[in-house]
């Protein structure tokens, strides 16, 4: 996938352009988004295919619906939004949770050491609450700023923090168990 994406456009005018039905800045937000969002998609499910698969729903659903694009607010906030209500909704719908290490295709593994090590670093992850992996994942692995995870997530800023002193502290735990 070409990486051509043009930082001296604003998101505000790729929505502006997208509401006009711009098939070009319509492309610019794909490729300026779509990889960040499958990440974020892929550390909730752990599947690749179905993180594709909601991040494409994400962008048809932005197209099909770009009249109603608000041009003032955050366009990466509304997309990472919108992927997580569909993971949410995903995750109810799904009767099982599956982890293969197949879908781990673009990291690479040097040892055996460094896959032990992140298998223990994601199962950890993954034993925290959903609130507060999202909020950790935003922060820590999508590198989004408190502000930003705070609009994303629909809740305070001091709420994030919260959260994230109550991850840090559940990680902390869950290692201590990992090595006794």
């Amino acid at each position: 996938m070409p990486d051509n994406t043009n930082t001296s456009i604003t998101d505000q005018d790729l929505v502006i352009a997208i509401k006009r039905h711009d098939h070009t800045a319509f492309k610019e937000l794909y490729y300026r988004y779509y990889k960040n969002l499958i990440r974020f998609a892929w550390y909730r499910l752990h599947d690749t295919e179905t993180s594709r698969d909601l991040v494409q729903e994400v962008f048809y659903k932005i197209w099909s619906k770009s009249e109603q694009l608000d041009p003032s607010k955050s366009i990466k906030a509304y997309l990472y939004k919108m992927l997580n209500n569909m993971i949410i909704n995903h995750i109810k719908l799904s009767s099982s949770k599956t982890f293969s290490l197949d879908s781990i295709q673009e990291e690479k593994m040097y040892d055996q050491k460094d896959l032990e090590l992140m298998i223990d670093i994601r199962n950890a992850i993954d034993k925290l609450p959903d609130k507060l992996r999202l909020v950790y994942t935003l922060s820590r692995i999508e590198g989004f700023k408190y502000e930003e995870i705070a609009k994303i997530c629909g809740i305070s800023v001091k709420a994030v923090e919260k959260r994230m002193t109550q991850a840090f502290l559940r990680l902390r735990r869950i290692f201590t168990e990992y090595s006794k």
